[in-house]
């Protein structure tokens, strides 16, 4: 199992302590995981693969492919959930992504300097 955590973690850009502080699974609990200290639970499992956006056969190793496109949400999906029926132009659902982006790359960066420092 952690090997693909490894790789889905590594594929979207994110590290163990992004991870950690996003779930609320301890650093320590995904280290014992790694190094087969212990085992993880059903429900940490779970939580992981919704906030990695695979199922959780997928993240047991009992898929052997997925497409990343499968779980992605589309842009009117997106839409709904953040403005429900409300009309959204282009232009502005362009700027905020545009938005998102910028303060992810943002907290990317800050992150990568805080394990710099550690």
């Amino acid at each position: 199992m952690y090997d693909i955590f490894e790789r889905l973690m590594k594929e979207r850009g994110l590290t163990a302590y992004r991870v950690s502080l996003d779930t609320g699974i301890s650093q320590a609990t995904l280290s014992d995981w790694k190094h087969g200290r212990s085992v993880p639970k059903l429900d940490k499992l779970r939580k992981l693969a919704s906030y990695l956006g695979v199922s959780l056969s997928y993240l047991m190793g009992e898929e052997e492919s997925q497409s990343k496109k499968e779980n992605r949400p589309t842009d009117e999906e997106i839409k709904r959930f953040l403005f429900g029926d409300a009309e959204v132009t282009d232009e502005l659902y362009e700027q905020l992504k545009a938005y998102a982006k910028f303060l992810k790359e943002q907290t990317d960066r800050e992150l990568a300097e805080r394990d710099k420092n550690k």
